[in-house]
C-alpha cells in the first residue's frame, strides 16, 4: 500500500495496508478482522496494546551488522535477505572444474553389450552427480584403458585445464593399478591407503597444477570416500567455512561384536521404531545398500556397539547437498 500522508487528528483511526509504512504516532495497529464498522466509528473488538503488528526498523538488520559472512554458501535462504537489502551484487568465488575419468579394460559404458568379464561403468555417475550439488563443473574424460600411455595423455591436458582431478579405479594393488604409478611420476604421492572401511586403496596427492583424489573402484567404496572426504575438500577449496555437515545422535538397534582396527563407514536407516538398523550385506560392491541407507554409522576404529547405545549418523540428505 501507499504511505498515509494526511492529517490524522487525535481520537481517530486510519486504514493502511499489510506492509504499509506505519504513520508517525503509531502506537498499534489492529488487523481489520478484529473490528467492526459502523455508523461514523471503528469498534474494536480485541483490546489493542502497545506495538501491536508494528515491526520495528532495523529489527531484522539493523544497521551497520553483517549481512553474511565470508565462505557461505549462497542458497535460497540467504538470496532473498541480499534482495531485501537491494544488495544486487556480491563477492563470490568462481566454480571449481574438477575433471574425471574411470580407468580399467573391464569398464563399459552404457548401452554396450556386456563381454565375459565386463561390468559397467557406475562409479564415475554418483562423482559427477554429486559434484554440481557443491557448486562444481564437471570435465567427465570417460573411461580410460588400463595402459600407462593412455592415462599420461588424458592426465596432461587435465593437469592444465581443471582445478583437481578425480579418477575411480587403479589405486589398489592388482598389476594393472597404473594411476599410483602415474601420480610418483608427473607428481607427489600425499598419502596412498586410508584406515577407513570402505574406502582403503583412497589415493590423495598433487599434480603440477591439481590436486589429486583416486577413489577406489568398488562401487560403494567409492561413493562413500567421494561423501566424506573429496566433498569437504572441495568445498575447502572454494572458499567454504562450513564443509561438513552436523552429525545427528541416534540410538542404535543393532550391535558390532567385533573389533574392527579401520574407521567404519556403515549403511543405515531408521526403523519404526525411530532407531537404526543396518543394511544386512555390508559388501563394498552391494550398490543397493546406498539406496536402502538414509545415511552412514560413522563408527570409530576399535569401537564395539552394543544395542541401545548413541552413535554418530550422517544423513546422506546433508551429504548430498
Amino acid at each position: 500500500g501507499q504511505p498515509y500522508e494526511g492529517e490524522w487528528p487525535a481520537g481517530h483511526c486510519i486504514r493502511i495496508m499489510t506492509g504499509a509504512p506505519v504513520p508517525a504516532g503509531t502506537e498499534a495497529v489492529v488487523m481489520q478482522e478484529e473490528t467492526q464498522e459502523g455508523g461514523n466509528g471503528i469498534t474494536f473488538l480485541t483490546t489493542p496494546f502497545l506495538g501491536q503488528n508494528i515491526r520495528r526498523r532495523g529489527e531484522d538488520m539493523a544497521q551497520g551488522s553483517r549481512v553474511l559472512a565470508s565462505g557461505l554458501r549462497l542458497s535460497p535462504r540467504e538470496l532473498p535477505l541480499l534482495a531485501s537489502l537491494g544488495i544486487a551484487t556480491v563477492t563470490v568465488r568462481r566454480p571449481l572444474k574438477v575433471a574425471i575419468f574411470s580407468t580399467g579394460d573391464e569398464l563399459k559404458p552404457l548401452g554396450t553389450p556386456l563381454a565375459h568379464g565386463d561390468i559397467y561403468d557406475s562409479n564415475r555417475y554418483g562423482v559427477k552427480a554429486m559434484l554440481p550439488r557443491v557448486g562444481i563443473a564437471c570435465l567427465d574424460l570417460g573411461i580410460l584403458p588400463d595402459d600407462p600411455a593412455a592415462l599420461r595423455a588424458a592426465v596432461r591436458p587435465a593437469d592444465r585445464e581443471a582445478d583437481a582431478l578425480i579418477t575411480t579405479g587403479g589405486v589398489s594393488v592388482g598389476e594393472a593399478d597404473f594411476t599410483k604409478q602415474l601420480l610418483e611420476e608427473l607428481g607427489e604421492i600425499g598419502f596412498w591407503k586410508l584406515a577407513i572401511k570402505p574406502g582403503k586403496p583412497f589415493a590423495f596427492g598433487r599434480l603440477p597444477n591439481v590436486w589429486f583424489f583416486g577413489l577406489p573402484g568398488n562401487p560403494v567404496s567409492s561413493l562413500i570416500t567421494a561423501l566424506v572426504l573429496l566433498r569437504p575438500f572441495v568445498l575447502a577449496l572454494q572458499g567454504a567455512s562450513v564443509v561438513q555437515p552436523p552429525a545427528h545422535w541416534l540410538t542404535a538397534d543393532f550391535e558390532i561384536t567385533q573389533r574392527d582396527s579401520r574407521r567404519e563407514f556403515l549403511r543405515a536407516r531408521r526403523n519404526a521404531a525411530g532407531r537404526l538398523e543396518l543394511f544386512a550385506n555390508q559388501n563394498s560392491g552391494v550398490l543397493t545398500s546406498t539406496v536402502w541407507a538414509e545415511g552412514l554409522v560413522d563408527n570409530p576404529a576399535q569401537t564395539l556397539i552394543a544395542r541401545g547405545d548413541r552413535v554418530r549418523f550422517l544423513p546422506f540428505s546433508e551429504l548430498l547437498t
